[in-house]
């Protein structure tokens, strides 16, 4: 059976502070980006526990897409994968993290 993915409020401003980011640079910068990110999100559907848990705080999943990271949270018994951020990695992650 197939996870459903929820994303967390937070998630809508992350990925507008990166169409806004990635948008100052070469034209297609941010598309390219949106559909690797989809393809990986969407692979959690079926694969909810291939990315491994974050060393500095093990209630959250990572996923790496280019210089970005995904925190992501799963509920087994009820089939959701919760995505939380989606921040650059250069940023102060443990501030971030609740």
């Amino acid at each position: 059976m197939k996870f459903r993915i929820i994303f967390l409020p937070q998630t809508k401003n992350d990925r507008a502070e990166i169409k806004s980011f990635l948008s100052k640079f070469y034209k297609g910068t941010y598309k390219r980006f949106s559909i690797l990110l989809k393809k990986k999100i969407s692979r959690l559907k079926i694969f909810p526990f291939s990315g491994p848990v974050y060393e500095s705080n093990p209630r959250y999943r990572k996923l790496i897409v280019g210089d970005y990271l995904i925190f992501y949270k799963v509920y087994e018994s009820i089939k959701i994968v919760e995505i939380h951020y989606i921040i650059h990695s250069s940023r102060d992650i443990a501030s971030l993290l609740d």
